[in-house]
């Protein structure tokens, strides 16, 4: 397994009870990050079939466009190995990672919006969720940048640190959510889906930032802390008002750090590949 990461390198204001970085009991144990690129035929060398490719280069291009998207909806564990059947030491191009990651990202983040919005148009009619949910997020005493701006400006170890900090802190209450959904009555498919995809993709992208940080920063050794999730009571509660109410912060709070995990990543694709 990947080297974990020392202290996030930013000023800390007092944190709730964290838990120490490792393999979480809901982890997945095999690798996602190796693939496989896509082998194209060569093109002929004879002048007679250059009339061929300009006819079809249109429709190359359309098919890979579709295919693009169809990877984007999968998500990146379905391509193919990277190394296999290659000999000697194989290593992913560092680009390849940094793409996956950021194509993972922006998809958690697109999942997250859409069901937070799902939510909140079901059960939020009437009901003042927002005023119960400021300033809860069992991430708000993280030291996190205010915007993009200074995000850029953050080094990017902390940057690194921080967004696995931040994966690492979700894997509980994703847990928690999609166990609840599955085992409410009425709760709605649309997002027990797009939750359990969350949950899944997170745990992708976790092990694709880990292996960027080795790559980049291979000297990383030290563990660091994350928050804690405590809100599994108010989760599971009868109280129906109760209930929703946790479900409404999670799904707040999830799209507001998936916004910022991706906004990161990107930034920091930028600093290693070209962008």
């Amino acid at each position: 397994m990947v080297a974990r990461f020392s202290s996030l390198g930013i000023p800390h204001h007092r944190f709730p009870p964290f838990s120490p970085v490792g393999p979480s009991p809901h982890q997945q144990q095999s690798s996602s990050w190796d693939f496989s690129p896509i082998l194209m035929a060569p093109a002929s060398s004879h002048r007679g079939h250059q009339w061929i490719c300009d006819l079809v280069r249109g429709s190359c291009l359309l098919l890979l466009l579709v295919v693009s998207n169809l990877l984007l909806c999968q998500g990146v564990e379905d391509y193919a190995p990277y190394c296999k059947n290659q000999p000697g030491n194989c290593r992913i191009p560092l680009q390849s990672l940094f793409e996956r990651a950021t194509l993972v990202a922006s998809n958690n983040y697109r999942l997250a919006r859409e069901m937070f919005n799902e939510f909140n148009k079901q059960f939020g009619e009437g009901k003042n969720f927002t005023s119960k949910v400021i300033n809860s997020c069992h991430t708000e005493f993280m030291t996190t940048p205010n915007n993009k701006e200074a995000a850029a400006n953050t080094e990017d170890e902390a940057l690194l640190r921080l967004v696995i900090s931040l994966l690492h802190s979700w894997d509980e209450p994703l847990h928690q959510a999609v166990t609840e959904l599955l085992h409410r009555n009425g709760a709605s498919p649309d997002i027990l889906a797009r939750a359990k995809e969350i949950e899944d993709k997170t745990k992708v992208l976790l092990e694709g930032v880990e292996m960027i940080q080795k790559r980049v920063h291979p000297g990383e050794k030290k563990n660091e802390p994350y928050p804690v999730w405590s809100e599994k009571s108010s989760l599971t509660a009868d109280d129906e008002d109760v209930r929703q109410t946790a479900f409404y912060r999670m799904f707040h709070c999830l799209h507001r750090d998936s916004s910022k995990i991706s906004t990161y990543i990107n930034l920091l694709k930028c600093r290693f590949t070209p962008c």
